[in-house]
């Protein structure tokens, strides 16, 4: 049982099993972090089995456990906080293909487990000595939905400017949440792969060019605004317009421009986000730290600060401490239509950026290797280098490399970002052959 960039992940059976589950209850239990828990899953059938099994197993401690069904991982976050709960999880493998399950822990707060609190679970073996005398209850709640919905449709309530808009929901489980909010506040909501499949039938569940052509097809030949895209849990979103997908930076520096409209203070971005977004928060007097993926909400929570973001996922402290698409979907709409401003007129306001990400299957990282050959092969045009999470080479104020395993695949990345073109697709070359050759 390992933790990962954003919770524990693997291929069912052969990485990560059932047994593993019964032994996440017994550290649960033997590390006395609660009496009360919430479990919520996603549209796999695997994740309903290891629902099943967390669910019997946390009774059989004598413990209270809510079952709150198949909802969106942000959804759940809310439940918990809302509902008071000790720990709460979230039984999903997010954007990874099908063969993928996973689970994710929050705290009372709805935030995800701080690398102590996963180190300690992780550590735990013994076997609890004191089972209860009698299993604990075990209650159905599905109350939570309703009043998710109900709270972000009245926050953001008195549409002005209404626009059409195609919702991909990767047939996950946001199909019962933005199309329905938005369609609610006055929208024309087209719903696409919005039926729940552990198939994924649609297309792979992460939000990438490869797996969304025809819905970026449909977006340019219909008379869409612009669209939007989930992953299998609901805590990504990505647009889409008449020119394609919109770059993750400008997804984050959207939102982070609104918040920062309502409200100054520290803002957190991960070691892969642009430098688009410190230049951001400095044009607001704003002090920018960078942190690992997966703990940004550590550092915002840490900071009290006002928004935090990793490419595709943003933290408004505001409505909660987690990474919520369906709340970010609604803000970015709303603040369009209150302000009566198109998304083209919007992303206009980004700076241009060239950020380019490969996933390399199969591959390692060795870090000392892939380190040595790039300050040889780039001597003395490195300005700076940073070992947060992985292996980020700073070149200038805005070009730089990053080289970072993956967290939830066996698979290393490789994140580029110039103000040129042809100068993102070098690097990108040269990395790719550093990497192969470290």
């Amino acid at each position: 049982m390992k933790f990962g960039t954003s919770g524990i992940r693997g291929v069912f059976d052969s990485e990560i099993n059932s047994r593993d589950i019964i032994k996440l209850a017994e550290s649960i239990i033997g590390n006395n972090m609660g009496e009360r828990f919430f479990v919520g899953f996603d549209s796999r059938r695997t994740s309903m089995l290891f629902t099943n099994v967390l669910v019997s197993s946390l009774s059989y401690f004598g413990k209270t456990v809510v079952n709150g069904g198949c909802l969106p991982t942000p959804v759940i976050a809310y439940s918990i906080k809302k509902g008071k709960y000790d720990i709460g999880f979230s039984i999903t493998a997010s954007h990874n293909p099908s063969e993928y399950v996973g689970i994710k822990v929050f705290d009372s707060n709805g935030m995800a487990l701080s690398e102590e609190k996963e180190s300690m679970l992780e550590n735990y073996n013994e076997q609890s000595k004191s089972p209860a005398i009698k299993f604990g209850k075990i209650l159905y709640d599905r109350n939570y939905e309703n009043q998710y919905k109900h709270e972000i449709t009245k926050m953001f309530s008195g549409t002005k400017r209404k626009f059409n808009i195609l919702i991909d929901c990767s047939n996950g489980v946001t199909n019962n949440f933005t199309p329905v909010i938005l369609s609610n506040l006055g929208h024309s909501v087209t719903s696409l792969n919005s039926h729940r499949s552990h198939l994924f039938p649609g297309h792979n569940p992460e939000p990438i060019q490869e797996n969304l052509v025809s819905t970026i097809s449909l977006v340019k030949k219909s008379n869409f605004d612009f669209g939007f895209v989930h992953d299998g849990d609901g805590d990504r979103l990505v647009i889409i317009t008449k020119d394609g997908i919109v770059p993750d930076y400008i997804f984050s520096y959207l939102i982070m421009s609104i918040i920062l409209e309502e409200r100054k203070g520290d803002v957190v971005i991960s070691i892969n986000s642009s430098n688009s977004l410190e230049e951001l928060a400095l044009k607001n007097s704003c002090k920018s730290i960078r942190t690992c993926l997966g703990k940004t909400f550590i550092l915002l929570d840490k900071k009290s600060g006002v928004f935090a973001t990793e490419p595709s996922k943003v933290i408004d402290p505001f409505w909660g401490l987690w990474e919520d698409g369906i709340y970010a979907a609604i803000k970015l709409v709303q603040f369009m239509s209150k302000n009566d401003i198109s998304m083209p007129e919007m992303i206009s306001k980004c700076p241009k950026r060239y950020y380019n990400q490969k996933n390399i299957a199969g591959v390692s990282l060795d870090i000392e290797k892939v380190k040595s050959e790039f300050i040889r092969r780039f001597q003395g045009r490195i300005s700076g280098i940073q070992e947060i999470d992985g292996l980020r080479f700073i070149l200038d104020k805005e070009t730089w490399v990053l080289f970072r395993s993956s967290g939830t695949e066996r698979k290393t990345r490789i994140y580029v970002e110039s103000s040129e073109q042809t100068r993102s697709d070098q690097l990108m070359n040269e990395s790719e052959k550093i990497l192969s050759e470290s």
